[in-house]
């Protein structure tokens, strides 16, 4: 009888011990369905916002684009009227349309300081022109207090000329780092553009 215990004993060890058998996790199918869901949702907003920027895109780029909308206060306004339905909050809801206005205002802005620097160029064809008129009259026979006059307007043209100058330097070194965050905002975007179409492709080959 104790033989037969101390077999029992040794039996019941073996088994406390396990075996070598592996038996996998079973499935958790409120786990998938809740991933599922999830995917789903992504995907429903991801078209939505994609579907809403591209309805309102060309509304804002019209609005960008009108020559009669000069401040930055009439430019605001027009945003909110024209694509964001009078509601600054719908601005931050949808990075697509938020994303596209930053490179129109980059543009915009670029496109001012070139017509800055045009505006200037022409500015200093023309005193130029009123510093060789002025030259060429002081070569003439003139009375005294006409020689001071043309002295006094020459020397307002030529200060005129060198701050002409100054300005369009200044402009063309703010207009080079302008085209440089206008372009690395457009590229950016582009790419944006392009991650997301794969990201619909992935998640609707998903669900």
């Amino acid at each position: 009888m104790k033989h037969i215990k101390k077999f029992y004993l040794f039996l019941e060890a073996e088994n406390l011990e396990g075996s070598d058998d592996v038996n996998p996790v079973p499935n958790d199918s409120q786990m998938d369905n809740s991933t599922d869901a999830a995917e789903k949702s992504a995907l429903t907003e991801i078209e939505k916002n994609l579907k809403d920027f591209q309805n309102r895109r060309q509304k804002m780029e019209n609005i960008f684009n009108d020559k009669k909308i000069v401040s930055d206060s009439d430019l605001e306004k027009a945003l909110l009227n024209g694509v964001y339905d009078n509601k600054k909050e719908n601005r931050s809801r949808n990075r697509y349309l938020k994303d596209f206005e930053s490179i129109l205002r980059s543009e915009r802005r670029k496109k001012k300081i070139e017509e800055s620097i045009a505006k200037d160029k022409d500015s200093i064809k023309s005193t130029n022109d009123d510093i060789f008129r002025l030259e060429s009259e002081m070569r003439m026979d003139l009375s005294q207090k006409r020689m001071d006059d043309i002295k006094i307007s020459l020397d307002k043209n030529r200060n005129r000329l060198k701050e002409l100058k100054d300005n369009i330097l200044k402009n063309e070194q703010m207009l080079k780092r302008d085209i440089i965050v206008w372009q690395k905002k457009r590229e950016d975007f582009k790419k944006d553009m392009k991650d997301e179409e794969e990201r619909i492709k992935k998640l609707s080959s998903k669900i």
